[in-house]
């Protein structure tokens, strides 16, 4: 009798940390989702999106797994983030402009600057991203987990990796925004080096030479 009760109390205990397990992995996985659908809304809650992924809700090794992969996320959003920051930014959209040709010609400092920081940003976002796509940095966001069940949830749940085209997907659209800024910068660099021979009036750009007006109009395909 006194032997069945144990067996009783050993399979009701065990049984109580499985429950608890599939709790914690539910739980989890509600999280990720909630993040997810967070991402995909017109308007997005960074502050709280920063939030879920600064806070772990879980213990033990599913901590492990949740942690990696808001680690992962976390990482993806940055990136993002300041691709995003260059892209809706309004220096591309003026660089050009007879306004910015008077308000930082002749020598463009500011606008130059600008330029190569954002051109900078954009490249080391580019190789962010086409690193966070392959599958060995994934898997590395995973730390101190030996358990195959944990691994593969891990795995389940980041889901299928960019494919190769996605990668240079990825690649070919900054570097499309990156050779328009390198453009751009052609052009102010060529304003720069004849700035004595440029004016702008009636909001239009002049030159004193038929010959420069030439190599700034072929310049200006490039950005077009």
């Amino acid at each position: 009798m006194a032997i069945a009760i144990i067996v009783f109390f050993i399979v009701d205990f065990i049984g109580w940390f499985v429950v608890k397990d599939l709790r914690q992995e539910k739980k989890m996985k509600e999280e990720i989702a909630n993040i997810q659908q967070m991402l995909n809304q017109e308007q997005i809650n960074m502050d709280s999106i920063i939030k879920k992924l600064t806070h772990t809700i879980t213990t033990g090794e599913y901590s492990k797994v949740e942690r990696a992969i808001k680690n992962y996320l976390a990482d993806n959003i940055n990136a993002m983030i300041t691709i995003d920051s260059v892209l809706n930014g309004d220096t591309i959209e003026n660089a050009l402009t007879a306004e910015n040709y008077q308000n930082d010609g002749p020598d463009f400092v500011k606008t130059r600057q600008i330029l190569k920081d954002m051109k900078n940003k954009l490249t080391s976002s580019k190789e962010t991203m086409v690193t966070l796509s392959q599958n060995n940095t994934v898997m590395s966001y995973l730390k101190n987990v030996d358990d195959s069940y944990y691994i593969d949830l891990y795995k389940e749940m980041m889901g299928e990796k960019s494919t190769v085209d996605d990668i240079k997907n990825i690649e070919k659209n900054i570097d499309d925004v990156v050779n328009l800024i390198q453009s751009q910068q052609n052009v102010l660099k060529f304003l720069s080096e004849n700035k004595n021979m440029w004016n702008v009036q009636n909001g239009k750009i002049q030159f004193d030479d038929d010959n420069l007006l030439n190599q700034y109009n072929q310049l200006l395909l490039a950005v077009q």
